[in-house]
C-alpha cells in the first residue's frame, strides 16, 4: 500500500524551497462548503453546483479576498425547458465564463459556453454542439479554452474527436487539438474518477490541463503558440490517495494537494510539479506542508492560486482560507 509518508520519502529531493507562514486569511461564509465545486481562480473563490439552473437562484457565487460575495451568476434561456452549468472560470480582468447545456421542451440537448455580464446574467453565448465543454478557463486575450468531447446523435462520445479547443465570442471555435487521451481513457472519464482528478487552468501566458486519470500533463504556451504534452509518473490509486486541489500560479508553477486516506491517521500535504531530464513529470512534496490531517499538515486542501501566491485551507471544506508565498 502506497501511503503518503512512503510517497514523500520516495519523491523528496534536496532543495531550498520555502512555503511561508500565511500572510493573509479570510473567513468564508459557511455556505461555501455546501457547494460540491469550489476553487480559487485569479482573485475570486468560485463556488457552484451542477443542478438545473434557475432564473431566481444563482448557479454560481464568487467571493472576494475578504470573504464577501463579489458576483452572482444566473443562467437561463427563454426557449429552454432547463439549463445547467458544468464549469465556471474567470479571467484576470474579471470576465466570468460558464460552460453548460440546455434541454428543449422536445428533449433536444444543446451545449454552450457563455460570458456573464455585470448584471450577473448571460451576455454572450457560443453554441458548441456537438462539442460538450466539460471544463473551461478564460484567457486574457478574451478567448475561452475548453476540454471536452464531441457527442453523436445518440449522445455517445465520438472516438478520436479533438478534446482541447479554443473559442472566441462572436467567432466560435478557433482551433481544436489533442486526441491522445482516448488511447488510455474512455470518453466518459472526461470528468475523472472523482472531482478534482482533472483540471484546466489559464494564466496570461499559458493554458494547462492536468489529466490525472491518464497521468498526462498538457501545456499550451500562448506566446510561442506551441503545445507541450508530457507523461506523468502515476499517482497511487484513488482508493489510497486523492487529489484535493490544484493551482497554476501566474509565474507558471503548478501544485496539487494530496490526501492519503489509507494511512492511520490520514495525511495531507502540498506537492509541486517537477520535470526530469527525460521530460517526464512527477509531483515533488513541499515537505514542511505534509503531516497528519487536522493535526500537523499545513495544507489540507489547496484551493488555487491568487497571482503567484497559493490559497488553501487546513482541512477539506473548511471555511477559513489562507494565503502563503512559495519561493525557491
Amino acid at each position: 500500500m502506497a501511503t503518503l509518508s512512503a510517497y514523500v520519502l520516495t519523491h523528496a529531493q534536496a532543495s531550498s524551497t520555502r512555503f511561508s507562514e500565511p500572510y493573509r486569511q479570510a473567513q468564508l461564509p459557511p455556505g461555501t462548503n455546501s457547494y460540491p465545486f469550489r476553487y480559487w481562480d485569479k482573485q475570486f473563490l468560485i463556488t457552484y453546483s451542477i443542478d438545473d439552473a434557475s432564473p431566481t437562484r444563482p448557479a454560481a457565487i464568487l467571493y472576494d479576498r475578504s470573504g464577501r460575495i463579489a458576483r452572482e451568476v444566473y443562467v437561463s434561456f427563454k426557449d429552454a425547458y432547463s439549463a445547467s452549468i458544468g464549469d465556471v472560470a474567470v479571467s484576470g480582468s474579471g470576465q466570468i465564463v460558464v460552460a453548460g447545456g440546455t434541454e428543449s421542451p422536445a428533449g433536444a440537448v444543446a451545449n454552450f459556453i457563455a460570458s456573464i455580464g455585470d448584471d450577473g446574467h448571460v451576455r454572450q453565448i457560443i453554441r458548441t454542439t456537438p462539442f460538450l465543454p466539460v471544463y473551461v478557463c478564460a484567457a486574457e486575450d478574451g478567448t475561452v479554452w475548453s476540454y471536452g468531447f464531441d457527442r453523436d446523435e445518440n449522445g455517445e462520445g465520438v472516438e478520436g474527436s479533438l478534446m482541447l479547443r479554443q473559442f472566441a465570442f462572436g467567432k466560435g471555435q478557433l482551433r481544436a487539438m489533442l486526441d491522445k487521451f482516448r488511447k488510455k481513457t474512455p470518453w466518459w472519464l472526461t470528468n475523472g474518477h472523482y472531482p478534482g482528478e482533472i483540471d484546466l487552468r489559464c494564466t496570461s501566458g499559458k493554458v494547462v490541463l492536468f489529466q490525472g486519470a491518464a497521468s498526462e500533463y498538457v501545456e499550451f504556451d500562448l506566446a510561442s503558440d506551441k503545445l507541450k504534452d508530457s507523461t506523468m509518473e502515476p499517482l497511487p490509486p484513488a482508493t489510497e490517495m486523492r487529489i484535493t486541489g490544484f493551482a497554476l500560479t501566474e509565474s507558471g508553477n503548478v501544485f496539487i494537494s494530496l490526501h492519503d486516506r489509507s494511512s492511520k491517521p490520514p495525511r495531507s500535504g502540498l506537492f509541486k510539479l517537477s520535470f526530469a531530464d527525460s521530460g517526464r513529470g512527477k509531483w515533488v512534496p513541499i515537505e514542511e506542508t505534509v503531516g497528519p490531517y487536522l493535526n500537523g499538515a499545513k495544507v489540507g486542501q489547496l484551493l488555487g492560486a491568487d497571482g503567484v501566491d497559493l490559497v488553501y485551507s487546513r482541512r477539506f471544506g473548511d471555511s477559513t482560507a489562507y494565503w502563503s508565498k512559495y519561493s525557491k
